[in-house]
């Protein structure tokens, strides 16, 4: 691509798959964080949710953080490598 000959060629472009495990987890904590934080807030200014969301990841580092349990039980689908552009 263009965009990696401009930096020497560094980069390898990798195919990532959507039922990759580390997309589910981050799926997870996302939406916990919707959920207890961000579902019924209403922000006074435009500080207050950068903090509400740092004190939820500190309450969560420090009280519940936990690895979840990977449940995925189907098949992956192999596909041919896909290039980028």
């Amino acid at each position: 691509t263009r965009f990696n000959r401009r930096h020497g060629d560094r980069f390898h472009f990798v195919y990532t798959p959507i039922h990759a495990s580390w997309v589910n987890q981050i799926e997870i904590w996302f939406s916990l964080l919707q959920r207890r934080v961000l579902r019924y807030a209403d922000f006074p200014c435009a500080g207050a949710m950068p903090r509400a969301v740092m004190n939820f990841i500190r309450r969560w580092n420090r009280d519940e953080a936990h690895p979840f349990n990977w449940t995925f039980r189907g098949h992956f689908v192999h596909t041919q490598r896909r290039h980028a552009a």
